[in-house]
């Protein structure tokens, strides 16, 4: 049975922020900072898969796109097998480009219209100097790999449906023979048969190609079925991290109490339901302290004071004044 405290690591991010200025006038002056990520760390190992759970907004997305080098950090590190990527130049960024990969939410935007199955699959292995032979050869491994026939090679992705888009994605992640792939909401515009369909692929293939994967989600459901650990992002924070099963059948910190608490179950009282009020906080002006503290039913008036430390808790780090 696969351990990943057994794993060496493979991908580490230590104090990440990623903030996004606001600049006003006609001069364009910087006023202030949309906090998107801050202060964010976590690792991973090989063939581990680490969710990253929270609500829209909360800058889930940012820090995939920031391992990536698609957006700029401004502090912090991003190691990949003990290579920093943050600062790098287009150039040096080169030989890691083709081992992290990204599947986006929207399939459809982010295949070009205008290409087939086969010019997608190989424009990156073209470019990187890795397609040895028939490009045709390749195209159609890349496909069986996904579970689709070779007779899609030369259509075009509006002939197809979400989910076989998705699969066209994927397969072209896979042309750069990646070791880490970001997936960013990989299935939540996808009808619940297909979702099951795509989980159980990126399963089969974690498992074939010994791949570690950031899996992007809202949906603690989805997350349960394909995660090792879990994340719990909070206004570009990480609040709770640790053991998937243990983060969600015995949350510990209020935020992640109550996220849990509104996935459905057969069975469970309504009434036991956390419902937080309030509006989520600006991350253009987050709150001082705590950044969960206005909503937090919990709160204390340290909590209004001091940001918590990481402390960690039958093998679960948690950020709250609680502990």
């Amino acid at each position: 049975m696969y351990d990943p405290a057994e794993q060496p690591l493979l991908l580490e991010a230590r104090h990440v922020r990623t903030w996004f200025p606001i600049r006003r006038g006609m001069l364009s002056r910087v006023t202030g900072h949309v906090r998107a990520v801050d202060d964010v760390s976590f690792d991973i190992r090989r063939g581990e898969t680490l969710a990253l759970v929270g609500e829209s907004g909360c800058g889930k997305t940012t820090i995939g796109r920031t391992l990536l080098g698609l957006e700029t950090a401004r502090e912090g590190n991003v190691l990949f097998e003990g290579a920093n990527l943050l600062g790098l130049s287009v150039a040096a960024w080169r030989p890691f480009r083709r081992r992290l990969q990204m599947i986006f939410q929207d399939p459809l935007s982010s295949l070009n219209p205008r290409m087939t199955v086969l010019d997608i699959l190989t424009e990156g292995p073209a470019h990187h100097g890795l397609l040895h032979g028939p490009r045709e050869e390749l195209a159609e491994r890349l496909l069986g790999e996904v579970g689709m026939d070779t007779s899609s090679l030369h259509r075009y992705p509006h002939e197809f449906s979400g989910g076989q888009r998705q699969r066209i994605c994927i397969a072209r992640a896979l042309s750069l023979n990646p070791e880490f792939i970001v997936c960013d909401e990989a299935v939540s515009a996808l009808d619940v048969s297909v979702q099951s369909q795509i989980i159980n692929l990126l399963l089969d293939l974690r498992e074939k190609h010994h791949l570690s994967y950031l899996f992007i989600s809202h949906d603690l459901g989805v997350v349960r079925l394909i995660s090792h650990r879990v994340a719990v992002m909070y206004l570009g924070r990480i609040v709770e991290t640790g053991n998937t099963r243990s983060v969600i059948e015995t949350p510990r910190h209020p935020y992640t109490r109550a996220l849990v608490s509104a996935v459905p179950v057969p069975g469970r009282d309504r009434a036991r339901r956390i419902i937080l009020h309030g509006e989520v906080p600006s991350p253009a002006r987050p709150p001082p302290g705590c950044p969960f503290h206005p909503r937090c039913p919990e709160a204390m008036d340290v909590c209004r004071r001091e940001v918590p430390t990481a402390r960690t808790v039958d093998g679960i780090t948690v950020q709250c004044h609680l502990y």
